[in-house]
């Protein structure tokens, strides 16, 4: 609404200047940049002052027209406008929304085989992995075989060892037993 009497103030204040002026426009001008060389920034004052004067005067006697046929007319011809723009808006927002949405539906569409991929990237890692894991386990299989194979022969080394040891220390007992049995009978 106040958009409206704006611009009805506007419009009937320049149709009211140009009507009422005492003189032509070029007169007008040609006599506004004579002030303002002048005056300078005091008369561009006085004269936007002068224009709203002259806005709020023509408003108020537009007010008082307000049932004439012209102003019933503009009244319409705005309301147009304004239904022509909302309509105009609503398609163009229909149709940023529609290529929104097919954007939208793209991405999801990419993310959705971009998520496939990895999940099945990930199948072949797991594979692998398990992979790489039976053969790890069947190389540490042979090896503590190995190792304990190793080690029960060494056991059995170190068995036959101290069986030779401890024959050659019965051996070297009864060597000694005779020597000092020698020994005690000279």
């Amino acid at each position: 609404m106040k958009l409206a009497r704006y611009i009805i103030g506007l419009v009937s204040g320049l149709t009211f200047g140009m009507m009422f002026a005492p003189k032509k426009g070029k007169e007008l001008r040609d006599e506004i940049l004579k002030k303002s060389k002048k005056d300078g920034v005091e008369s561009l004052r006085t004269l936007g002052s002068a224009f709203k004067d002259a806005g709020e005067d023509a408003l108020g006697e537009l007010k008082s027209l307000s049932e004439h046929e012209q102003v019933a007319a503009f009244l319409d011809l705005s309301n147009e406008k304004i239904k022509d723009f909302l309509e105009t808006a609503e398609e163009k927002g229909y149709n940023v929304a529609t290529v929104l949405q097919d954007k939208l539906e793209y991405l999801h569409s990419a993310v959705r085989d971009k998520a496939e991929e990895v999940q099945d990237e990930v199948k072949d890692v797991k594979k692998q992995v398990v992979k790489r894991a039976k053969k790890a386990k069947k190389t540490a299989k042979k090896t503590v075989k190995k190792a304990v194979s190793t080690a029960k022969k060494d056991v059995k080394k170190a068995k036959m060892t101290v069986r030779k040891i401890k024959a050659k220390a019965a051996k070297a007992k009864k060597v000694v037993k005779k020597k000092v049995a020698k020994k005690r009978s000279k």
